[in-house]
């Protein structure tokens, strides 16, 4: 099972996105994809600050069919249990020389708790949590 990190799921959405992640996702059976809660509110932020206008309405668009048609029913909240998984998934990457933003940390535990790899193109922050990851630019 993979979580999709922010900026796998926001690279198609791009007017030229990079077509080695489209064709990654392509290869992937749909049941096995995730999103977490926490990425969720990212894309949504991320659409929210744009100024209004189509591009705005086209990705807002594009996103809420992604959710009903593909996640539905696969979005990991950031619960009791990966909130006692984030302290010391932090504090891992800490150790190693790094620090983790709270979203890539709750990403991270949330990955964790559910056994689960991370797809994402920034790898750093999830290499040091011992998180383990899948690069889709790389695949």
């Amino acid at each position: 099972m993979i979580v999709l990190d922010t900026n796998v799921i926001s690279e198609p959405m791009k007017p030229n996105g990079n077509p080695a992640v489209q064709a990654w996702l392509d290869r992937q059976t749909a049941e096995t994809l995730y999103l977490t809660a926490t990425s969720l509110s990212e894309l949504l932020v991320g659409i929210e600050i744009l100024p209004d206008g189509k591009r705005k309405e086209g990705l807002d668009a594009a996103l809420r069919k992604l959710m009903e048609r593909l996640f539905r029913a696969r979005i990991l909240s950031f619960d009791q249990q990966a909130a006692i998984a984030y302290a010391p998934i932090v504090g891992r990457a800490r150790t190693n020389g790094r620090l983790i933003s709270v979203a890539d940390g709750q990403i991270a535990a949330i990955a964790a708790v559910h056994g689960f790899t991370i797809a994402t193109r920034d790898t750093a922050p999830f290499v040091a949590a011992g998180v383990p990851i899948i690069n889709p630019w790389e695949e």
